[in-house]
């Protein structure tokens, strides 16, 4: 049955998490905290630790994650104190938009399970810098915009794109375009001259979400005086896309064919960086976090993935599994039970999942469901649970944003069903919470999975879960003529 109001979502939700009392749509309360003593572990970071672990908690546990515009929608609404200008959040390293950690305040109020904690971006938050387009280092090929822009700690030149609640940060110039396009010693020259960031900034970890305090102290604080599990992501764009980034979307596919040495330059420039950036994090909290997600990246459409499985094992692979690996290693120095999370969007088959599982992946995130179903959640599950955990799974294209709060429930039954039998689910959105994501939504997703999501899960399966029934593998064929038929169509 659905739940009418905001106020009733929130009476239950609050009731979860010992509130003292409930005034209203938007309360203010004060939350019993957790008191963890000696080795005792809360229930809420146990429950992701055995997910992680592929072992079935006591019920699937539950995070957000969300875009600036995102965040502040759903702090209003909750009656919690919110930053009015998006630029004076802390964000995470950069990309076509910032991400912010959801804070402590907010897990307790939603009764959340884990948190996610960034690295600031190299060069100290906010990330985009205000540049004249005649200070632009580089040719953009266009002329000036009729907008402000902005350059990242990359070097990658971006106009400010507003839309009804807020806006985003789109690429307009493209730092090594140009590199990319020269004869190849040139181009490497350019490369190898080119401004790096420096992944060892120490603005990356100076500050965190709670002003005046570090972001170790931060973790620290987080482990050892909240009930929560933490998540930690060092840096942003990683090795595919970050090349994306820095060459542009128009050239990238064609350097795979074109400027295939180039590209491997570019590629192990980025691995370098990725490592030591990652490497930073861990030196200042990699005891405090229970995971690591890699810097996200992004192998596929919706249909298949960018290149072949050929292209992949010969040029992208051997570039995760140095990263991968140099980084794993590392971290589980510091934390011996730590697990890999890699990020990537689309239709990405079974052979190339497997391939990065082969670098030392333990879990993929996000799960958008409206993909090939050879790639769908249900279908990551049945071919690869038994050996990683996954993390997302709840439509962010279609159901958050417009669907019913009845219809976000469907869907949170039928991704748990298909999802979380034998552990190793972690729900979250299938991608950041964006402005267009009513609260109500978001509510009515934690407040169903925290019912629903009990184990013993269900045997029978509700209406919309895909029970696997004329399932199609993919196959290499397929996938080409899948890519023929979409570049005639276009």
């Amino acid at each position: 049955m659905e739940v009418k109001s905001n106020a009733q979502l929130f009476k239950k939700l609050e009731l979860r998490v010992n509130v003292k009392q409930l005034s209203g749509l938007c309360p203010a309360h004060e939350v019993t905290m957790t008191t963890i003593k000696g080795k005792a572990i809360a229930p809420q970071r146990q429950r992701v630790l055995d997910a992680l672990q592929l072992r079935e908690p006591d019920r699937v546990p539950i995070g957000l994650w969300g875009t600036i515009e995102g965040y502040q929608n759903l702090r209003k609404a909750v009656g919690l104190d919110y930053k009015a200008d998006t630029r004076d959040y802390r964000t995470g390293s950069t990309t076509w938009t910032t991400d912010v950690s959801f804070e402590i305040d907010l897990a307790y109020k939603l009764d959340l399970d884990f948190l996610r904690i960034s690295m600031g971006p190299m060069g100290g938050s906010p990330g985009f810098r205000p540049i004249r387009f005649e200070e632009v280092p580089f040719d953009m090929g266009i002329s000036p915009p009729n907008a402000e822009i902005n350059v990242d700690e990359w070097g990658v030149v971006r106009k400010w794109t507003p839309h009804e609640r807020g806006g985003y940060y789109e690429m307009i110039g493209y730092p090594l375009f140009h590199a990319t396009s020269a004869p190849l010693e040139e181009g490497l020259r350019m490369l190898e001259a080119y401004p790096w960031p420096d992944p060892r900034d120490p603005s990356m970890w100076n500050d965190s979400p709670v002003p005046g305090m570090s972001l170790r102290e931060y973790c620290k604080d987080i482990r050892e005086n909240t009930p929560f599990a933490l998540m930690g992501q060092a840096g942003r764009g990683g090795l595919y896309e970050q090349a994306k980034y820095m060459v542009g979307y128009a050239k990238i596919f064609s350097d795979f064919i074109e400027s295939p040495k180039f590209l491997d330059a570019l590629l192990t420039k980025l691995v370098d960086l990725e490592i030591e950036t990652n490497k930073a994090m861990i030196d200042q909290c990699g005891e405090y976090m229970d995971w690591m997600r890699m810097s996200p990246e992004d192998l596929a459409s919706e249909k298949t993935s960018f290149q072949s499985l050929a292209m992949f094992n010969e040029q992208l692979k051997p570039h995760y599994l140095r990263s991968i690996r140099t980084i794993r290693e590392y971290y589980l120095k510091k934390n011996p039970n730590g697990k890999i999370q890699f990020h990537t969007c689309g239709a990405l088959a079974e052979p190339f999942m497997r391939g990065l599982m082969d670098c030392g992946v333990d879990g993929h995130d996000s799960l958008p469901p409206k993909v090939a179903r050879h790639s769908n959640p249900a279908s990551r599950k049945r071919l690869l649970g038994k050996e990683m955990f996954f993390f997302g799974g709840l439509d962010v294209q279609e159901t958050l944003p417009w669907g019913s709060m009845e219809q976000v429930r469907a869907e949170v039954r039928a991704r748990i069903w298909e999802m979380g039998r034998g552990g190793g689910f972690l729900l979250s959105s299938s991608h950041r919470l964006e402005h267009d994501v009513p609260t109500e939504n978001v509510l009515a997703m934690i407040d169903e999975a925290h019912e629903y999501g009990v184990y013993p899960l269900p045997e029978t399966p509700p209406p919309g879960a895909d029970t696997g029934e004329g399932y199609e593998p993919w196959s290499e064929k397929k996938a080409r003529r899948r890519r023929s038929e979409d570049a005639v169509a276009e």
